[in-house]
């Protein structure tokens, strides 16, 4: 029985056509995992592009190989090391400075290129490594940014995703947060729909009052629907 898994091993990690569609499969199952959970805290670069880029990463390595083995010529890895610096572009279109507040993204920016990287390694067929840094990754984004909350002082700016009835406006809404302590700066309206509108807001939490006081207070403002922290 071992000796057949290492067979298939062996087998998937040369190229050929079964092992291409394995690779370019995997490496959109391993972007979308990590795309998911910034799709899910309403980051412009979301699972979709999570998965476009690790796919686009794996092709990349697939061709160098292929080029290698085709050829008998040239280096597998300079296509990869050309993506590694190329990547940059999308990550900083994905940093945001919002006004006098913060900086924001740089998480999205870090899992997108860790995002090609996990291509890369699955694109030349080291299956292992991809796997296992995708679920160190999905456990980084999800269960350590809990941990990190709990452990650091609240920062002084916040960021908070919100469905509010298409009555209430946001001046009404920042008066109620001025009550509370609280200043609104950056405003990003997401897409409105009917009875409700979307945005994202940067607050200014001047008393430095805990995020679980501010989100019960949010939470409880007429007109509100939905609210949670984006970062």
């Amino acid at each position: 029985m071992m000796s057949g898994a290492v067979e298939i091993i062996g087998y998937l990690e040369e190229l050929n056509l079964i092992s291409v569609c394995v690779r370019i499969f995997l490496s959109i199952l391993c972007g979308g995992i990590i795309g998911f959970e910034r799709g899910r805290a309403h980051q412009p670069a979301g699972m979709r592009t999570h998965m476009l880029v690790c796919m686009g990463s794996a092709i990349v390595m697939l061709t160098g190989q292929y080029m290698f083995y085709h050829f008998q010529s040239g280096d597998p890895a300079r296509l990869g090391a050309q993506v590694i610096s190329g990547i940059g572009f999308l990550g900083a279109g994905s940093i945001i400075t919002s006004g006098d507040s913060k900086i924001r993204g740089l998480t999205t920016a870090a899992g997108l290129w860790t995002a090609a990287c996990i291509g890369l390694s699955i694109g030349i067929g080291f299956y292992e490594a991809g796997i296992v840094a995708t679920l160190a990754v999905s456990l980084i984004m999800t269960q350590l940014k809990k941990l990190e909350y709990r452990r650091m002082v609240d920062d002084l700016w916040l960021s908070i995703y919100v469905e509010l009835d298409a009555a209430v406006m946001m001046g009404e809404l920042a008066e109620k947060l001025a009550e509370f302590g609280l200043e609104i700066g950056e405003v990003q309206p997401g897409k409105k729909r009917k009875g409700f509108q979307k945005a994202v807001i940067n607050i200014k939490n001047k008393e430095h009052k805990s995020r679980g006081v501010i989100l019960r207070y949010i939470q409880g403002v007429e007109g509100i629907q939905f609210v949670k922290y984006t970062s």
